[in-house]
C-alpha cells in the first residue's frame, strides 16, 4: 500500500514538473475601444468613465480608436492626459 502511494505521488510530481516546464504564451488582445458623442459640435473621443462624455445629450457610440481618428476626432483633454 505504501509503495503504491509513493509511486502515485512520484507520477503526479513528474507530471507537474513536465507541465511547469512547458512555456505558456498568452495572446494580448487589445480592443482599443473609445466612445464618441454623435453631435455636430463633438470633436473628441473618450474613455467610458469620462465626465466630458457624461455631458453628451445625443447618442453615444462605441467605436475603435482608429475609426474615431479617421472620422476626425481628437483625444479628450480630460480623460487622455
Amino acid at each position: 500500500m505504501k509503495k503504491s502511494i509513493i509511486i502515485f505521488l512520484l507520477l503526479i510530481s513528474a507530471g507537474v514538473s513536465k507541465a511547469a516546464s512547458v512555456p505558456v504564451t498568452y495572446k494580448k488582445v487589445a480592443i482599443d475601444s473609445v466612445y464618441i458623442c454623435q453631435s455636430k459640435s463633438a470633436y473628441a473621443y473618450h474613455k467610458y468613465e469620462c465626465r466630458g462624455l457624461a455631458r453628451c445629450t445625443h447618442s453615444i457610440v462605441k467605436i475603435t480608436r482608429a475609426q474615431a481618428v479617421k472620422l476626425g476626432y481628437k483625444p479628450c483633454k480630460i480623460c487622455y492626459r
